[in-house]
């Protein structure tokens, strides 16, 4: 995955984001289970980003490591925790090589990784490695539920793109969620999928536009630069053909889920 820049990470701490309830249900989801076995536990997330998940957790007082290949991220991460950061250490290093010893983390925390990196596998036997005796792996992610503008805009765009000639795959996150559980279950471990959080978002056509052009989606990143250019000057033309007022709101329904694995 390429560095976003400050300008873009800034973008998707401000476009990715929970709700403060929402932010809690997560934290209690993750850290109950570990508190309730583990005294003073340390928690590691990897590919922790601008820290939506990170932050809510590393606030009630746990000891907390971030890893992130993206300086970018890391920095408003770093912003943020300003003034609870003494347990916190933030770590630039690659997911499939952690520069730590086994066994380090009663806790590591996966959110929205594994369809970023090609060799996931190295990535998840790492986080397993690191992980203690008992300890939890979570993977998370969010999920919308049912149809809305923002799907209708995204999916413009990829007619507008198959229309120029190219075809943009999508789908590949949830592809690789079922890989990873497949492969934790051939280890003979016994991963269990819950909701933990539903929330419904305020989105404008202008920032379902600014969430494209600023490539803060993963799928993305597939079409070339020129190509990108292209594509996002037609979708401009068209949402402003279809919205009268580009910042009036629509709702967006979403989920969070966790899959909690016992090491």
């Amino acid at each position: 995955m390429e560095p976003a820049g400050g300008r873009v990470a800034f973008a998707y701490d401000r476009m990715r984001y929970h709700p403060p309830e929402v932010s809690g249900r997560i934290a209690t989801a993750i850290t109950a289970p570990v508190e309730a076995r583990f005294r003073d536990p340390h928690f590691l997330e990897l590919g922790v980003g601008t820290g939506r998940i990170g932050v809510p957790v590393l606030a009630r007082g746990y000891r907390f490591t971030a890893v992130d290949t993206d300086p970018a991220m890391l920095s408003v991460f770093r912003y943020k925790i300003a003034g609870v950061a003494r347990k916190v250490r933030l770590v630039q290093a690659d997911a499939r090589e952690l520069p730590f010893e086994k066994g380090s983390f009663h806790a590591v925390i996966s959110v929205h990784l594994w369809h970023l990196i090609p060799d996931w596998q190295r990535a998840l036997l790492e986080a397993l490695r690191v992980l203690a005796p008992g300890g939890y792996l979570f993977e998370g992610w969010d999920e919308s539920v049912g149809e809305s503008e923002d799907c209708r805009i995204q999916e413009r765009w990829r007619a507008i793109l198959a229309e120029m000639g190219f075809e943009l795959v999508r789908g590949r996150h949830q592809a690789r969620l079922a890989e990873v559980e497949r492969a934790l279950t051939k280890l003979g471990l016994k991963p269990e999928t819950a909701v933990v959080a539903e929330w419904t978002e305020e989105r404008t056509p202008r920032q379902s536009l600014e969430a494209i052009a600023e490539r803060l989606y993963s799928y993305t990143r597939q079409v070339p630069p020129e190509l990108y250019l292209r594509s996002l000057r037609e979708l401009f033309a068209w949402v402003e053909a279809h919205y009268r007022d580009l910042d009036r709101p629509y709702p967006i329904r979403w989920r969070f889920l966790i899959r909690r694995t016992e090491r």
